[in-house]
């Protein structure tokens, strides 16, 4: 079970609407205050009006920096599949709530990849295994990674299960 997806099959709409249930539950865990203004190129590595990033690692990194600072637009801009970012394939309060609900579980104070290259997965999609840190607590999760229009990278999914404790 991968969180989040964007295919409409009968069974993973009912399990989304159970995890959106938990991320509910989650969120009102969570008491962070979500910024949502643009951060300049230099603090996430992508431009505001770019969608994607140049390279797959860079679509991580530019993703967390933008998990760190509490920056949903930025995070927007890097969250998607092969057809583009997801904002423009979904409706603006359904990504909002992803969003805050993968800020929040993703929300650390150091991070760091634990593999130096990516693992290649099927359909040209790679997988990063990055290691959170909050306070005393570990977690070990993966972002899936794909190309977008014109050759710009996404974060298509990230494993957010090993991370439910990281909200609290």
């Amino acid at each position: 079970m991968q969180y989040p997806a964007f295919t409409p099959k009968l069974e993973e709409s009912v399990v989304r609407l159970g995890l959106v249930a938990v991320g509910l539950v989650v969120m009102s865990a969570c008491t962070r205050t979500v910024v949502t203004t643009i951060v300049p190129s230099s603090t996430t590595g992508v431009a505001s009006n770019t969608i994607g990033a140049a390279s797959s690692r860079a679509a991580v990194e530019g993703f967390m920096t933008a998990v760190k600072s509490q920056d949903l637009q930025a995070m927007s801009t890097l969250w998607g599949t092969a057809r583009g970012a997801a904002r423009d394939q979904m409706n603006r309060e359904e990504m909002e709530k992803r969003l805050v609900i993968m800020q929040c579980l993703l929300m650390h104070d150091r991070w760091r990849f634990t593999e130096d290259r990516a693992r290649l997965l099927t359909g040209g999609h790679q997988q990063w295994v990055v290691e959170l840190g909050r306070k005393e607590s570990v977690a070990t999760t993966k972002f899936a990674t794909v190309t977008g229009p014109a050759g710009r990278w996404m974060v298509e999914d990230v494993d957010v299960l090993p991370l439910k404790d990281f909200c609290r």
